[in-house]
């Protein structure tokens, strides 16, 4: 049980150790993307709420109906 309880110990104790070595082998020199403000987004969602949302169904209903028409 004690042999147990050290090994864990000792598990826990080397999770947590930084290699500074491996990280900068692990992590590439990456340019990261540019954020956008939270503003532009929520306003991108709202957009989207405020469109009928059936007149792309209709549109696609008709679209296939001028095709059925049109054989």
């Amino acid at each position: 049980m004690t042999s147990i309880l050290r090994a864990l110990s000792l598990l826990c104790l080397t999770a947590c150790t930084q290699f500074p070595s491996v990280d900068a082998a692990a992590v590439p020199a990456l340019t990261r993307p540019n954020l956008l403000p939270t503003r532009d987004l929520a306003v991108g969602q709202i957009a989207l709420l405020s469109e009928d949302p059936l007149a792309a169904r209709a549109a696609a209903l008709r679209a296939r109906a001028d095709t059925l028409r049109s054989r």
